[in-house]
């Protein structure tokens, strides 16, 4: 497909939030070649950034909205999940702000890898040649942002603040 900047795929809005993912999924990618301290800081700069362009999106009108397509396997999660995990080791269960009286406290591997696995499904689906792929990259990544991992987002970010400012105050 040719670019053509007046077709709502190619808004500025949506490249803004392709570019945000991309490095979101590097960095989950690339997840245990970090220290601890610097994967905090950069989760809590990217995850608010990722919110924020996701929120700004707006449904486009799917053309064929049948072409849907999930792409993490669950071995592909399981391994982002174990190497989130082993990073932040002890640090990774947390109370929610919202709930802080559950039984099940938040994850932070599983909450990462969550959003993650909506975000690389997001890219790939974005990735094929059809618009019609586009569009439907486009409306599920505002469905699930708004269904789930913007949310755990945000509960990632509300989170990782006590830590990373604990972390660094020790250093």
């Amino acid at each position: 497909m040719q670019f053509d900047p007046k077709e709502p795929v190619f808004s500025k809005k949506v490249i803004e939030v392709l570019t945000i993912s991309n490095e979101f999924c590097l960095l989950i990618e690339k997840a245990d070649s970090y220290e601890k301290t610097d994967f905090f800081l950069v989760l809590h700069r990217i995850l608010p950034l990722l919110y924020l362009k996701a929120s700004l999106l707006t449904p486009v009108e799917a053309s064929n909205p049948e072409i849907k397509d999930r792409f993490v396997n669950e071995e592909q999660y399981e391994l982002i999940y174990l190497s989130i995990k082993k990073i932040f080791g002890t640090d990774d269960l947390f109370k929610e702000a919202f709930h802080k009286n559950q039984e099940n406290p938040g994850s932070f591997s599983e909450y990462l890898s969550d959003v993650y696995q909506d975000i690389k499904d997001f890219l790939v689906l974005y990735q094929k040649p059809s618009v019609s792929a586009k569009e439907n990259a486009i409306n599920d990544c505002l469905l699930f942002f708004k269904s789930h991992w913007g949310y755990r987002a945000l509960m990632c970010v509300a989170n990782i603040h006590p830590l990373l400012y604990s972390l660094k105050k020790d250093q």
